[in-house]
């Protein structure tokens, strides 16, 4: 995936954010996903970089209990200033949880349970704000006419007799008016590759791929083949790809 994702970690404890940081980074990176993160001690000074527009960020982890202005007020301040970043909130104050939902958080992550927890709402953020919502204008055989499609709805693209056909999860079939090097190209970092030559598959609806092909949670379920010489390499990438939406869990390191 193309986007990188710019984050912020905010916890007066200097270490802890040195680790939170880190963390993020490594489980992120380890699934193709580039990020940075800044880190900060002091609420204030994140608040005022963040307020005036001087920084943006995708997401803020913030600690709740730190000197000054508290993690909720924080994120209260900043919504108020509609700042509409993401707010992750890493605490071992789960008696705050009902505090902080005015602000809306996307999560919580208690201290005391980082890794999985960390790891269990990176997943979500993944998929929410990368793979379930992103887009993609095709051109359609009808007149050239640009339909905007979601790219988790599609299932697979098929080349058949010169024409290119999209087919989406709902079971709609549209006819394409783009090579398939250009729909590769495009969608490739969507997780939709090529499996064969005149097929490209969304990983999100690979159920099985072995020697006989690769099977799709599609309808009744069909059968795309595959050269012998693919298969370790797209096991290899749905494997992968797994390991970045949270369906295998990450190594803990």
């Amino acid at each position: 995936m193309s986007k990188e994702f710019k984050f912020a970690v905010c916890d007066d404890d200097e270490i802890v954010c040195e680790a939170i940081c880190a963390k993020i980074s490594k489980i992120l990176t380890a699934c193709g996903i580039s990020v940075s993160c800044d880190k900060y001690v002091s609420p204030v000074a994140l608040y005022n970089n963040v307020k005036d527009g001087e920084r943006i960020y995708d997401a803020l982890f913030l600690d709740i209990d730190m000197p000054k202005i508290n993690g909720v007020e924080l994120a209260k301040a900043l919504r108020k200033n509609e700042n509409g970043a993401d707010i992750i909130f890493v605490s071992n104050r789960e008696d705050k949880v009902f505090e902080t939902f005015p602000v809306r958080p996307f999560g919580f992550i208690r201290k005391n349970n980082f890794t999985h927890d960390l790891k269990d709402t990176l997943h979500s953020y993944i998929n929410a704000r990368v793979i379930n919502n992103s887009y993609v204008a095709l051109k359609t055989a009808n007149n050239s006419v640009i339909r905007r499609v979601r790219v988790s709805d599609i299932v697979y693209i098929e080349s058949f007799r010169y024409k290119q056909y999209v087919y989406m999860s709902d079971g709609e079939q549209i006819e394409i008016h783009m090579t398939m090097r250009d729909l590769e190209n495009k969608l490739e970092e969507f997780d939709i590759i090529r499996v064969y030559q005149g097929y490209l598959v969304n990983l999100k609806y690979v159920q099985r791929i072995d020697r006989t092909g690769v099977l799709l949670n599609y309808k009744d379920g069909i059968v795309i083949g595959i050269s012998r010489e693919k298969v370790q390499e797209l096991k290899a990438l749905y494997l992968n790809y797994l390991r970045k939406i949270g369906a295998i869990l990450f190594d803990d390191e």
